[in-house]
């Protein structure tokens, strides 16, 4: 889906900073794959092994950080495709309405304060003492606890619940169907049954965190639950009350986050990774995908498996797990062998 922007090729390659090499009267209205890419849309090209699709694009030109000789398409030279990449989908990003102001059929409280140019949608709820920055969108059907406060150019999409006391920092991307602040998973055994311990604590999210569709960060049972500044959150993650994970980490799809967890920043859970209850993540550390982390990692670690240890040990391990059946039967040879010649020497 294309956002009704048209620029022409040399026009498209000012505003990326980029070098042209082809007709830059061409017309360009959107970005797709070097496969699916039309007459008047750009590509791509992260990695020279896609190279030889080009002969075949339709593509008016093709974003790529070394310069072909060969290439059947214009070029758009620039030092970092990626970079570009984001420029261009934002240029040609679909133009969407806007919400404007507070919808009339949303409710908010009478002691809640908006900030200037906020946007409140259709269904809404603002509860007592809500405070929003300048510039915050909330969806429609969104409700906003009792006392939570949330910074300035955040964006809430529609159905979000974030619980009363809860603190989002500003440029904080909330999508739809996720809930902030719901009570932990806490139980005790007493009296014959499983008994709810009360999570009197909060969520706080620093500037600049993003978290996906339908993924819940609990609140704590005392303190705050926190997410570091910058950190991104994938869709239908769950952290855990008192978890606490530093700055730019990335969490991906279905990882899950255990009690009280403490992560360094730059951590990185890839997707369906799961950390037991209590552990601590060293910064910089990765966790590869399906993995179970139920010990405590050093920074800079890659684990992987489960449980999770050291990467280039698991896939050593894996190696010798194939070899296992082979292994099986040759050691039951050998049993065989030593028990017939320990027999001929009991003769």
């Amino acid at each position: 889906m294309n956002g009704g922007t048209t620029i022409s090729l040399s026009g498209l390659a000012a505003r990326l900073d980029a070098k042209l090499r082809g007709d830059g009267a061409l017309p360009v209205r959107g970005v797709n794959t070097i496969d699916d890419a039309g007459a008047d849309e750009i590509c791509f090209l992260t990695s020279k092994k896609y190279q030889k699709q080009l002969a075949q694009s339709k593509a008016a030109a093709v974003l790529t950080a070394q310069e072909a000789a060969d290439c059947p398409i214009a070029q758009l030279v620039v030092p970092d495709v990626n970079k570009a990449l984001i420029a261009a989908l934002r240029l040609f990003a679909p133009e969407l309405s806007m919400l404007e102001g507070v919808h009339p059929t949303a409710a908010v409280e009478e002691d809640a304060v908006l900030g200037a140019d906020v946007s409140v949608g259709a269904g809404a709820y603002i509860g007592h003492s809500v405070r929003v920055g300048d510039g915050t969108v909330i969806g429609s059907n969104c409700s906003i606890g009792e006392g939570t406060r949330i910074g300035a150019r955040c964006r809430i999409d529609s159905n979000v619940a974030v619980y009363h006391g809860c603190r989002i920092g500003s440029d904080c991307v909330i999508q739809s169907n996720s809930t902030i602040g719901a009570a932990g998973f806490g139980y005790v055994y007493l009296d014959g049954r499983h008994q709810f311990i009360p999570h009197n604590g909060g969520v706080i999210l620093e500037d600049g965190v993003e978290i996906g569709a339908n993924s819940c960060v609990d609140r704590a049972k005392f303190g705050n639950t926190v997410i570091g500044a910058g950190t991104k959150i994938d869709n239908l993650v769950q952290v855990a009350h008192n978890v606490v994970i530093g700055r730019g980490c990335l969490l991906a799809g279905q990882a899950g986050v255990g009690g009280s967890c403490r992560f360094g920043d730059g951590v990185v859970l890839a997707g369906m990774a799961g950390v037991s209850d209590n552990k601590t993540i060293g910064a910089g550390t990765m966790v590869g995908a399906g993995s179970i982390v139920c010990t405590d990692t050093e920074p800079g670690r890659k684990v992987w498996g489960m449980p999770a240890i050291d990467s280039n040990m698991q896939i050593k391990s894996l190696s010798v797990f194939k070899k296992l059946p082979q292994m099986a039967k040759e050691l039951k040879e050998l049993l065989r062998r030593v028990e017939k010649l320990e027999s001929s020497k009991n003769d």
